[in-house]
């Protein structure tokens, strides 16, 4: 279980009220290593506390200050804080309660410490009893807590990881006052917490860097591929692509995916060369700010190669490509500096996914096993929300269950549990193992992309760029119709400042069906690939609620006359044209009656229609 957002606000509120930055830093700082009473210890007590403060008080990443939520002037102090204004009030204003030879590393706790602090708190009129509820909330806001789910089982947690004893109990932490601002059905959750869900509602740290991130945001193809010339812009949050097979779908999202990353995907796409045009690719770079740039990449016959601009860039941000033939590639620029690579992108085939690649990645078997009997939960806690955001209706919610060994395997496999009971890995059906390989690549990118930027002292990327072709593949309906809204939401799961710009292919009428609720024209963009003649068009199209997917068959977008078969349409064309003669044969009337029957279901909406008009010239049925 984790502490939710609003919990942990609520906790501030209470904490900048009535707490003074000693107890809730100094002092528990000092009970947690357990240093001496009546006599003293060889420890720094600025060590003591600035880890304490490196541990709890780091909550904006792109910030080098420390978050202060006691009761004090500034919300945020430097760091320096911990040997300069925190130092102050220990060596002088809660001096007594201290044994500290002059100028030495000892320290240690006077015997009458609790009544020496609790003085100095009533001189300073702070309240002597500390809320101990919303303290402990603070202390384990981001860390996994177990199966705890109240507000008293925290707060014996604290107790114990705190040392604290009974004495300190009853005179400094006996208030509780969460119960009477936030109910604790609300504070916990199974979801894992990121702390910049937090810092986001806070006051700006004086150092707050400014948005950044460089994504792509359009592609403009000439004389590169079947279409002689096609614009691209990308949605902000979401680009849909659709249009009939062998048109170039998958060419553009190669296309996209090299000029977003500087890497192909597998293999370089080349032009046709003919007619002595020369193939070109422009393609744009913005920043969150919008800032924008705009750079020109031209294929060399010399070289018979793509070359890009000298000062040509990427996204910032770390990309998931999801291929249709169950490849995939994922570029990460920290990532690649972190692991000296003169690329960012890898390209990774689906049996790469499962079982790893030498000095790559471990693979979904391995890494599995490892995030579920790790001490440490945070991934796979959130590889279990992400496949829980995934999951379709029919199986209800996809959980991992327990490892089990197969006949001639020396591996210990997963299990997935749902609806109908639980499967190997290795054994579950195509559709699922497709929405396992993409969670596990979303969540085991992020965490090799924190790692890299923990390592290199930088901060984390605020974008994430998915690509995923042919996203219906292996997907049952009732999946189709909830996957691509729940891909858009997994990056919550993963950093509450993470900013995901998706862009999909797709043939499904189901899957744009289920945007209906979510398609934002200010965000989001669909385009229509189709052929025109002997010409392939991309056309961008404004986006119709159609309703059904019988709707969506029969738009612009997928052209069907008909959401039915072939053998009915016919029938139902022949059956439209004899209604428009003045006197249609008897005959022909029962033939193509026998046909309806043969074709249309009982209670098809065109049999009203057509049993007017064959009764009205004679013809029962």
């Amino acid at each position: 279980m984790y502490l939710t957002t609003d919990a942990i606000l609520a906790s501030i509120k209470i904490l900048r009220a009535y707490v003074h930055p000693f107890l809730g830093i100094t002092f528990v700082a000092c009970r947690r290593i357990k240093i001496s009473i009546g006599s003293f210890d060889e420890v720094s007590l600025d060590s003591i506390t600035r880890e304490h403060m490196e541990a709890h008080h780091r909550i904006d990443r792109r910030s080098k200050y420390f978050f202060q939520p006691f009761k004090s002037n500034p919300w945020w102090v430097a760091n320096r804080y911990p040997s300069s204004g925190l130092q102050t009030v220990n060596t002088q204003t809660f001096s007594s309660a201290f044994i500290h030879p002059r100028n030495q590393p000892k320290w240690g706790f006077a015997k009458d410490y609790l009544a020496r602090i609790k003085e100095i708190l009533k001189q300073n009129s702070y309240p002597t009893n500390v809320p101990v509820d919303a303290l402990a909330i603070w202390l384990y806001k981001d860390q996994n807590i177990g199966d705890i789910a109240s507000y008293d089982q925290l707060v014996e947690k604290f107790f114990v990881d705190f040392n604290i004893s009974e004495d300190e109990r009853l005179q400094l932490f006996s208030l509780r006052m969460m119960t009477d601002v936030f109910g604790q059905t609300s504070a916990f959750s199974a979801e894992p917490l990121e702390l910049n869900s937090v810092a986001k509602e806070l006051p700006e740290p004086p150092d707050a860097a400014a948005d950044g991130g460089r994504t792509i945001t359009s592609l403009r193809l000439a004389n590169a591929g079947p279409v002689h010339e096609v614009k691209l812009d990308f949605g902000k949050r979401l680009t849909v692509v659709t249009g009939d097979n062998g048109l170039g779908k998958s060419f553009l999202l190669d296309f996209t995916w090299w000029a977003a990353t500087g890497s192909w995907p597998e293999r370089e796409v080349l032009p046709s060369i003919d007619c002595g045009l020369r193939p070109q690719v422009d393609y744009s770079l913005s920043t969150l700010s919008g800032r924008s740039r705009t750079f020109t990449s031209r294929f060399e016959q010399k070289t018979f190669s793509w070359t890009r601009p000298n000062d040509s860039m990427t996204i910032e941000a770390l990309a998931i490509f999801s291929r249709s033939d169950g490849s995939y590639a994922i570029a990460d620029p920290v990532r690649a500096r972190f692991n000296r690579n003169s690329h960012s992108s890898v390209c990774l085939s689906g049996f790469e996914v499962w079982n790893g690649r030498t000095g790559i990645i471990e693979g979904l078997i391995r890494d599995w096993v490892i995030w579920q009997t790790s001490p440490d939960q945070k991934a796979f806690d959130q590889f279990c929300a992400v496949l829980k955001r995934l999951s379709p209706d029919d199986l209800g919610a996809l959980t991992p269950g327990p490892t089990i060994r197969l006949p001639g395997d020396a591996r210990e496999i997963p299990t997935i549990q749902h609806r109908y009971g639980s499967v190997p890995v290795t054994l579950a059906s195509s559709g699922v193992k497709r929405v396992l390989l993409l969670a596990y690549l979303m969540i085991w990118s992020w965490q090799e992309h924190e790692l890299a930027a923990s390592r290199l002292g930088q901060l984390r990327l605020r974008r994430m760029m998915v690509i995923v072709d042919e996203l219906e593949a292996h997907l049952h309906p009732k999946w189709q119709r909830i996957v691509l809204p729940a891909l858009m939401k997994v990056g919550d799961l993963l950093s509450s400042d993470l900013a995901v710009q998706t862009i999909a292919a797709t043939h499904s009428p189901m899957i744009l069906a289920s945007l209906e609720s979510t398609f934002d024209s200010g965000l989001d963009l669909l385009y229509h690939l189709y052929g025109e003649g002997a010409e392939v068009k991309l056309e961008e199209i404004a986006f119709v609620k159609y309703g059904d997917a019988s709707g969506w068959l029969t738009s612009p977008l997928f052209g069907l006359r008909h959401a039915r078969s072939r053998e009915a349409e016919v029938a139902i064309e022949s059956a439209k044209a004899l209604q428009l003669m003045d006197q249609p044969p008897s005959a022909e009337i029962e033939a193509v009656s026998r046909r309806l029957q043969a074709n249309l279901s009982g209670d098809d909406k065109f049999w009203p229609r057509w049993l007017y008009f064959a009764e009205k010239h004679g013809v029962i049925l």
